[in-house]
């Protein structure tokens, strides 16, 4: 009887111990299975480096989803557990959107993706070449300019930024005015004034073709500036507890960062040439793995190779 127990006993200890590593390794394939879900604005920056990263897990063997949200739908989406991954916080910008769900601990401010975005008022090299390097100085030479802004749609931030300073007559410029339009139509404005070397004043921004297509410089104007030299951090955002469920692509997501100079040119080919989202990030993927390399050190493909390895094989 003894040893027909201790069998018995034996027997079932096997059996638990076998059950318990199927169900971990179904939770595993579960948790690796189960897609990232991004979400996007219709922002040509965002749309892009999601393409990338989506391109990147899904040679990995990730799958991924992506749904286009307005940011404010985004923000919802992962408190309430719909959406894993947004790659398109800006800050400061959507720092209200964004606050209350990092101190209630709904989302993590996981990664900076891109560093050095920035926005105000622009004009080309020459005109920044001729000695024209700040707000003081554009407001001296405002002859040469016919003390006209070219600026985007009126209800955009910047735009009712520059009104403002011009209303309050902010360091002179109160004898200047605003001529706003669509982006396409203050780019042509900035177009042909380079084309025939003309000072002209815009609102520039970078991340954005424009920074590939003119060469542009960006006006000074200290730290407490509204209209120029605006700096903004692109942070990626995850759902509280995704890092913990999705350890591989949460580890690559950490390590995804881009330049301003890389983010412009993929703007530049998907919105200026008007390639495809997905040849534009197929093609910088192909010849970029060195970079991509990094951004996967350490990381496992879904059947447990180095993530690179998998990379190469489906790019090179």
């Amino acid at each position: 009887m003894r040893n027909s127990t201790l069998s018995v006993g034996a027997i079932c200890s096997t059996i638990a111990v076998a059950l318990a590593v199927g169900l971990t390794g179904i939770t595993s394939a579960t948790a690796a299975s189960a897609p990232v879900r991004f979400a996007i604005q219709s922002w040509p920056g965002v749309t892009v480096k999601t393409e990338v990263a989506t391109q990147l897990l899904n040679a990995m063997g990730y799958e991924t989803e992506v749904t286009d949200l307005s940011s404010q739908f985004i923000y919802q989406g992962i408190r309430s557990g719909d959406v894993d991954v947004s790659l398109g916080a800006w800050m400061p910008a959507h720092e209200s959107m964004l606050q209350p769900m990092l101190d209630d601990g709904a989302a993590v401010q996981y990664a900076a993706n891109l560093e050095g975005a920035v926005q105000g008022l622009a004009v080309p090299a020459y005109v920044w070449e001729s000695g024209v390097h700040s707000v003081d100085d554009l407001v001296a030479a405002g002859e040469r300019f016919g003390r006209e802004i070219y600026a985007i749609e009126a209800g955009a931030g910047m735009t009712r930024a520059f009104n403002e300073a011009v209303a309050s007559g902010y360091k002179g410029l109160g004898a200047w005015s605003v001529t706003s339009s669509s982006v396409a139509g203050m780019l042509s404005q900035v177009e042909r004034a380079v084309k025939n070397s003309e000072p002209i004043v815009f609102h520039g921004w970078k991340p954005h073709w424009m920074d590939v297509k003119f060469d542009i410089r960006f006006l000074e104007d200290g730290d407490a500036s509204e209209i120029a030299d605006l700096e903004t951090t692109v942070y990626t955002v995850v759902a509280s507890g995704w890092p913990e469920r999705n350890p591989q692509a949460a580890r690559f997501l950490e390590r995804y960062s881009v330049s301003t100079d890389t983010q412009s040119r993929w703007i530049y080919g998907f919105t200026y040439e008007e390639r495809a989202k997905e040849t534009v990030a197929r093609d910088w993927i192909a010849a970029n793995l060195d970079t991509v390399e990094q951004w996967l050190d350490g990381v496992e493909a879904a059947d447990g190779r180095p993530g690179i390895d998998a990379v190469r094989a489906a790019f090179d």
